[in-house]
């Protein structure tokens, strides 16, 4: 075999082509040598690339190491003969090729194709073909362009605001989140040096915030460490002030720094410490109203005994009395705890506050100072169902409400109590019992129908124990049932349960008027149906069924 250049020059001296053929032989990339569309050498190389041994390859059709098909979809014998055909012109291949192995396993190679040689028996053109796996260089670069884009999406779609610096100060990106919080773009900042004078227009703020990212940038640079989160006060485009946790890394040569808003959570703070300044003062205000009514409360003991008309109701103040203990002593409770509260957050605040210790508190305060008005506005309404049965029902506030939510301020109000006479308390509602309806009332209802349990069914039970369940029984009602395991009712009781003023109590703390107002309140207002079952030594079951949207308000009916 001659080897001679593209010119057909002479034959090269007999050294030169030993040292050629040994040049190939020891070549790491594939080399095939092309006659005629098929392979007529080739060098040890490509026997390792295609996995087959010489003798097999010799003879072979360069597409049958292929699949039948490209990529592109162009079929791989097709292919071949063109850039045959092209290379025989003169015109060098330089292309990506998909390959086959013995095994079936397909491989991507560079192919370099020419012509090279001249065979002088023949007095032909042959082709030599040169060939390098990029397989795992193709998956590399595949792998960080897909890492490259993961970064992208990340940083585009981060929750934060970010922006990508260089180490010279240019603005390489920022985020959406970025110029949503601060109203710049890519556009209207070149260059760290226009940023410190706009986010910072008081120079001697602007050289404090400078001098920490000089410091905080050296350290990152020179020891590896993270840019410490520190807090600033920051102007955005429209000249408003938001307080922002700064911090950043390096990512690649790049510094990636990131902006956290706490300005409401600053805001929270401040209101916070407002809330605390006049804690005291609305407690003071609450024992007062407390108070008031209480005063109305014995003045009305004092009309009702001078009525002989009404005389024998004048018993009931004492059960009366007892009714208005339970809110009164939970608004008590929470105004301790609150005190408490508020000592121990006074003692985290000496030792640095933390943002999970003020949600805690914040929301402490929040369900604390709920509870203790529910329970004041309870009282003002058990006054006024003691001067008259059927309350005005416009009095009471309609809203969207969640039921569970309500049975967990009922137990939160009802814990002293069941607590102090060792009543267990079962509550199965499930999240997402939306009503349209009086959560006032509501409670009301319940607390009535707990209470009556509490004071009435556990004399002879060790274990006293109320449960409390909630159901949907179709699109437009729900069923609560309250369940004692109390002594149970008589059955010639159980007709008269709800009727006013009668109790098996009256003068030990029962004033006939609880469960009146529970049927009141069910079948008026709420727009319901009420159905007690008891059989005595058993307990007492009390089914609540009502619409999810009240009807209309209209007048309570009259006993």
């Amino acid at each position: 075999m001659d080897v001679r250049p593209p010119s057909h020059t002479a034959i090269e001296p007999e050294s030169q082509l030993r040292a050629y053929r040994a040049m190939v032989a020891h070549a790491n990339d594939a080399m095939l040598l092309l006659d005629s569309e098929q392979i007529v050498a080739c060098n040890p190389a490509a026997e390792r690339l295609f996995g087959r041994p010489v003798a097999e390859l010799v003879g072979m059709n360069p597409a049958a190491l292929s699949p039948a098909q490209q990529p592109d979809g162009q079929a791989s014998a097709v292919g071949v003969r063109d850039h045959i055909m092209r290379a025989r012109e003169g015109e060098s291949q330089r292309f990506l090729w998909l390959h086959q192995r013995q095994n079936g396993e397909t491989f991507t190679a560079e192919v370099t194709l020419s012509a090279a040689l001249h065979d002088a028996a023949s007095d032909r053109l042959q082709l030599v073909a040169v060939l390098r796996d990029v397989t795992a260089a193709q998956a590399a670069a595949q792998a960080l362009q897909a890492s490259e884009q993961r970064f992208r999406k990340l940083f585009e779609l981060a929750p934060i605001p970010l922006a990508l610096t260089t180490a010279d100060g240019s603005l390489v990106d920022i985020n959406r989140q970025w110029t949503r919080l601060l109203g710049y773009t890519a556009a209207d900042l070149h260059h760290i040096d226009q940023w410190w004078s706009l986010a910072y227009p008081d120079p001697a703020y602007r050289a404090h915030v400078k001098a920490l990212w000089t410091k905080g940038y050296q350290d990152v640079r020179e020891q590896g460490r993270e840019l410490h989160p520190v807090e600033l006060r920051v102007h955005d485009k429209a000249g408003r002030a938001h307080h922002l946790v700064v911090g950043g890394a390096m990512v690649g040569e790049h510094m990636l720094t990131s902006f956290y808003d706490v300005t409401d959570r600053r805001k929270a703070q401040q209101e916070l410490e407002d809330l605390n300044a006049s804690l005291e003062a609305r407690v003071q205000a609450r024992t007062a109203e407390l108070q008031a009514a209480f005063e109305e409360l014995r003045h009305t003991q004092d009309e009702l005994v001078r009525r002989e008309k009404l005389a024998s109701l004048g018993a009931l103040v004492a059960g009366m009395a007892h009714e208005l203990n339970t809110p009164i002593g939970n608004a008590v409770i929470v105004a301790s705890t609150l005190s408490d509260l508020r000592r121990q957050f006074d003692g985290e605040v000496a030792q640095g506050l933390r943002r999970s210790a003020l949600t805690r508190f914040t929301a402490d305060v929040a369900e604390a100072v709920d509870v203790m008005e529910r329970n004041l506005r309870r009282a003002a309404e058990l006054i006024a169902g003691f001067r008259q049965v059927a309350v005005d029902q416009s009095s009471h506030q309609r809203r969207p409400f969640e039921l569970s939510e309500v049975v967990h301020e009922l137990q939160l109000a009802l814990s002293p109590t069941l607590r102090r006479r060792g009543v267990q308390w079962v509550e199965q509602v499930p999240a997402g019992l939306q009503m349209d309806s009086y959560p006032g009332p509501l409670s009301q209802v319940l607390m009535n129908i707990v209470n009556n349990a509490v004071m009435h069914a556990f004399d002879q039970q060790a274990s006293p124990r109320i449960a409390v369940h909630a159901e949907p029984v179709s699109d437009t009602h729900i069923q609560i049932t309250l369940h004692d395991n109390g002594c149970g009712i008589a059955p010639e009781h159980q007709q008269r349960v709800f009727d006013p003023f009668f109790t098996t109590r009256l003068g030990r703390g029962g004033s006939g008027l609880g469960m009146h107002i529970v049927y009141s309140l069910v079948t008026g207002l709420l727009g319901g149906r009420v159905h007690l079952d008891s059989t005595p030594g058993h307990g007492c079951t009390l089914t609540l069924t009502l619409p999810r949207t009240a009807p209309a308000a209209t007048p309570l009916p009259t006993s």
